[in-house]
Order: structure tokens, then C-alpha cells, then sequence
């Protein structure tokens, strides 16, 4: 039988069309190894584990951390290499899923932007549906709510699901309230969580645009009625003018924001139900 031909590093990179650098991250990850002769530090690679490589850039690909491709190439039980494709199933379902609503969300900002440039975004109005929404609440008007561990890592979830998720204040009652919300159904979809969720119903509501006035970052903080009204009014006088009236929760959503030479203001949607 004959001996099974061996390569240096840069051969070997080279007839397999990747870098020198990432064998010697694999192989820094224990996905290959090399062998030297006595007498020189030449690394030499047998062209028997050229396979490791292109596998190794699938798993890369699907999403598999170099320390699961790790495991997985170390692993005899098949049961277990089964169990590992199916997380990276179930998680590339999600990143498909988030995705998709990324792409929808984009497509709904871009005219709103156009709208801004050509000068015609604010106090433009319209009536239309909103569907039930789930509400993560993690802040007060002027500071943090107090969450568990557990709240908190859902937390990390809602923000990674943005802008899939809309950031977003809650008026009812007199109280202000910031968080996330997204559909309930991307939001079960999702596997979004928390212990406070708000759930609320769909509507019929009144919607309008509106740019909010241009202030510092380090701007005084007026009274928790004052800021309502700095976002609400606009909207609630134009809803009386058009003879409409409107009910709670008042849903204000940030869409996008400039803070352009110091000063920041937030380009919003108000969205009021509107009584049957």
C-alpha cells in the first residue's frame, strides 16, 4: 500500500482554496492537526483531512460555533451529532423567521424616511387596523424598572429581535411606560418572554406621524404628565378636529431618530384605538 501523501501549510491551504491563517485557527481549535519532521517546524497535513476542512466551513455556515464543530468532529455517538443538527435546525427556523421581519419592518420605514426627507412626515395621519400586540415593559418614564435575572435575559431576547420588535412607549391611566412590542403571534413564533407582558387587543386605530422637537441629550426632565402630553397632544388634537375619539392604551412607536449636531429628536407614530 502506498504511503498517504502529506502537504506543508501552504500547499495544503493553497489546492484547497482557503487561507494559511484559518488552518491555523482550525487548527488552533483542535479541528486539525498537524505532524512535523525532526529537524524543521514545517507543518505538514495529511491529504487525508482535507474533509474536515470543507466540513467545517458548512458548520460555520449554518451557524455552529468553532467550539460545537469541535465537539461534533470529536464525537463517535451519532445520537449526539443528531441532537446538534437539530438545534442548528431549530435555530436557523428562528434567524429565518427574524429575518423575514426585518426585511417587512425595512420595507414599512423606508417611505416613512422618504416622507421625512421630502418634509412631509410630520402631522401626516391616517385610520387603519393594529393588531394585538405583546408589550415588554422595562422602563418607567425617567428611570429603569427593577427586573429579575429571568427578566432580564428575556430582555436580551426582545433586543435581539429588533427591529423585528418596535421599541415603544405605553400611555394608560396616566402613566408612561417604555419597552418593545411586536405582534402576538411573531411574538409566540419568537419565543419572546417575561414575566410583565402586556397583552393588547387589536383595534381599529388612529395613526399619526409626528417629529418630536429637537433637544439635548442632557435636557431638563419635565413631569411624567408633561412628557405624555409632549408626545400625545399633537395626535389627540388632531383626532378632535377630525370628530373622532379615541380610547387608551395610546401606543407612541420610535421609528427612527437624528441626533444631529447635539441635539436628538425621534421621528414617531401615535397610535390611538378608536371607540366603536
Amino acid at each position: 500500500m502506498a504511503k498517504q501523501k502529506i502537504y506543508r501549510m501552504g500547499e495544503f491551504a493553497q489546492r484547497l482554496g482557503v487561507s494559511r491563517d484559518l488552518i491555523k485557527y482550525y487548527e488552533k481549535h483542535h479541528i486539525l492537526t498537524s505532524q512535523r519532521e525532526a529537524g524543521n517546524q514545517y507543518r505538514y497535513y495529511y491529504h487525508a483531512q482535507y474533509p474536515a476542512i470543507f466540513l467545517s466551513r458548512r458548520l460555520q455556515n449554518t451557524g455552529c460555533s468553532l467550539r460545537e464543530i469541535e465537539g461534533l468532529l470529536n464525537e463517535a455517538d451519532p445520537a449526539e451529532t443528531e441532537a446538534a443538527t437539530l438545534r442548528q435546525i431549530q435555530g436557523l427556523e428562528r434567524e429565518l423567521r427574524l429575518k423575514s421581519l426585518y426585511l417587512e419592518k425595512l420595507r414599512q420605514l423606508r417611505p416613512l424616511q422618504r416622507q421625512a426627507a421630502e418634509g412631509a412626515f410630520d402631522g401626516s395621519w391616517a385610520t387603519g387596523p393594529r393588531p394585538a400586540l405583546t408589550f415588554f415593559p422595562f422602563s418607567a418614564y425617567d428611570r429603569f424598572l427593577e427586573l429579575d435575572d429571568a427578566d432580564l435575559a428575556a430582555l436580551a431576547d426582545w433586543v435581539d429581535a429588533t427591529p423585528a420588535a418596535d421599541f415603544c412607549g405605553l400611555v394608560r391611566g396616566g402613566t408612561l411606560t417604555y419597552g418593545f412590542s411586536i405582534p402576538q403571534e411573531q411574538a409566540q413564533a419568537l419565543g419572546l418572554t417575561g414575566s410583565g407582558l402586556v397583552a393588547l387587543p387589536p383595534c381599529q386605530a388612529f395613526w399619526y406621524a409626528m417629529q418630536t422637537p429637537r433637544r439635548p441629550l442632557n435636557h431638563e426632565v419635565g413631569s411624567e404628565a408633561e412628557e405624555i402630553a409632549l408626545q400625545t397632544a399633537s395626535a389627540l388634537s388632531k383626532l378632535a378636529q377630525l370628530g373622532l375619539t379615541g380610547e387608551e392604551p395610546i401606543c407612541v412607536f420610535d421609528l427612527f431618530e437624528s441626533h444631529a449636531e447635539g441635539q436628538f429628536c425621534y421621528f414617531q407614530q401615535v397610535s390611538i384605538p378608536l371607540a366603536d
